[in-house]
């Protein structure tokens, strides 16, 4: 489970670096470029590895409630990237990157609140069973 938990978090990450968010016309950046919100994100994604590492279930639960909460910001609510012409809107498309970036981060959220319900002991690698002689 924290193996699935670290890699939901570095995919969510890397959703924000990497993958378009947006596309404005020709203009597609990525979350890092397109919105504060988005970088606030993969820095708790990365908050979030930490806390596993040293295992801190809890606050790693805490801490992927919230990134998924600041990408489902937005998800829901696209950036109007400044432009304000006398209320007149400019249509902003969704791009893979921020679905990409939440469902993984709702998968955090999922994989280390089981972690943090069921304490250090289904964090720990379970041994093989042995063979009968």
């Amino acid at each position: 489970m924290r193996r699935a938990a670290l890699a939901a978090f570095a995919v969510s990450a890397l959703a924000v670096v990497l993958l378009p968010w947006y596309a404005l016309d020709a203009y597609e950046p990525n979350g890092w470029d397109a919105t504060s919100w988005a970088r606030g994100a993969a820095l708790t994604a990365v908050a979030g590895i930490v806390a596993l590492r040293f295992d801190r279930f809890r606050l790693a639960a805490f801490i992927a409630a919230v990134s998924a909460s600041l990408i489902a910001v937005r998800v829901a609510v696209p950036p109007d990237f400044g432009f304000g012409f006398d209320g007149l809107t400019v249509p902003v498309e969704r791009q893979a990157g921020c679905w990409v970036a939440l469902g993984s981060s709702l998968l955090a959220l999922l994989a280390s609140a089981r972690l943090a319900l069921s304490g250090p002991e289904a964090a720990a690698p379970q041994p093989a069973p042995s063979s009968p002689a």
